[in-house]
């Protein structure tokens, strides 16, 4: 029987704050990441409705203690017990996420950023993952990475900086929208074949879902998940020259992917 949503309402607060008092936590963290629009959100979402999973897109609790890493490596005086500091900031997204989600029955906690300029503003994509590797050395990490017309279309059809409290939202301009995908690209070629990463080419799971979802959950180790199911996309609209502009920016990128066998995008 389903519980009305006004108890739903009362039980919440006491589920947290047990699951706080006795640190229940799932077992097993994964982050999904991957260029801006190259289905990371597609992901999240399809993800978080498996049974034993629970997502939080976007929580940029990540981002900001990537920042703070990154501060405590720039001081000689923290950076000595830079291994005590971190163990801290471990506590403390652990400590955020219980007090976000009853997540007392999940196994698997899924957490989304994307590497857009709004939230790394000095494009440190790479060492932000670097540093969620530091502070999870176990988690799992999925980079997505799409083709780049389909993404950068997407991108530019959006403003961002929403998530911010102070900065209006911006555009960028296609060649910066190229440049984040080459770099989002280059990411992922060098991160390969890395322990506990999985790089998600969108097109095969798009085209071949059933047996893309079957290497993901195993991945993941979920079991008796529900495939992805593809949803319809927008059709990229760039004029010839813009497109030629585009393709010849990440045509570097695109090779190099290719010669590692990353070509289903």
């Amino acid at each position: 029987m389903a519980i009305p949503s006004k108890y739903k309402e009362s039980i919440t607060p006491l589920a947290i704050k047990f699951q706080r008092a006795f640190s229940f936590f799932p077992r097993r963290i994964c982050l999904i990441s991957g260029a801006p629009r190259s289905g990371t959100t597609a992901l999240c979402e399809w993800l978080g409705h498996q049974e034993g999973v629970s997502a939080i897109p976007e929580s940029r609790i990540l981002v900001s203690v990537h920042r703070f890493m990154e501060e405590v490596q720039r001081f000689r005086n923290l950076e000595k017990d830079s291994q005590l500091i971190f163990g801290m900031a471990r506590g403390l997204v652990y400590d955020y996420y219980s007090s976000s989600r009853i997540l007392m029955t999940k196994s698997l906690l899924v957490d989304k950023e994307p590497l857009e300029p709004i939230a790394f503003p000095s494009k440190e994509y790479e060492q932000f993952i670097v540093n969620t590797r530091l502070l999870f050395p176990e988690a799992k990490i999925l980079l997505a990475i799409r083709d780049p017309l389909s993404t950068i279309w997407s991108m530019q059809a959006r403003t961002w900086g929403e998530s911010l409290t102070s900065a209006g939202a911006r555009r960028f301009t296609l060649e910066e929208y190229a440049e984040n995908w080459s770099s989002c690209a280059e990411l992922v070629a060098r991160h390969q074949f890395e322990p506990n990463t999985y790089i998600v080419q969108f097109g095969r799971l798009v085209n071949d879902p059933m047996n893309e979802s079957k290497r993901i959950f195993e991945f993941l180790h979920i079991r008796n998940g529900i495939p992805f199911q593809p949803r319809p996309t927008h059709s990229v609209g760039f004029t010839k020259e813009d497109q030629a502009n585009i393709l010849r920016i990440v045509k570097p990128q695109l090779e190099l992917l290719a010669s590692k066998g990353i070509s289903e995008l």
